[in-house]
């Protein structure tokens, strides 16, 4: 994908969010569970600003061409597919678990554990199949 693509993709995935975000908070839409933003609006508006200023970042930033091999392909193609499998096997024994005992944790909690979680594995994965292939 060319950088001018990615560009105008980034900004235009900031932007989306930041606008659905302000029409999230116009019309009183979506939950007030989120503590530290007040709601989901605010949070994408958040989420949007993040996105536009790494697509600064990178326009500013101009580094030369890195090209990835087959080897790295192959190597993401493998992490990203654990990945996958332990979320999968994480939700079964989420399920298992809150079965047994339900589980009281808040939401925005449980998924920025989640989501950190998953981006440990997949880091994890990555750096151990980096040194098997």
């Amino acid at each position: 994908m060319e950088n001018k693509t990615r560009a105008k993709i980034s900004y235009g995935w900031g932007f989306i969010l930041i606008i659905i975000g302000l029409i999230l908070n116009y019309f009183n839409i979506g939950s007030p569970d989120f503590k530290i933003f007040g709601g989901i609006g605010n949070w994408l508006i958040y989420v949007g600003f993040i996105g536009l200023m790494i697509a600064t970042v990178r326009a500013l930033s101009r580094k030369r061409e890195k090209k990835a091999d087959e080897r790295m392909e192959f190597v993401a193609s493998k992490a990203l597919r654990i990945t996958f499998i332990s979320l999968l096997l994480a939700a079964f024994a989420i399920m298992i678990i809150d079965g047994i005992k339900t589980i009281t944790v808040s939401y925005h909690l449980f998924m920025s554990y989640l989501i950190c979680s998953l981006l440990a594995v997949y880091f994890v994965a990555y750096r151990i199949l980096l040194k098997v292939y």
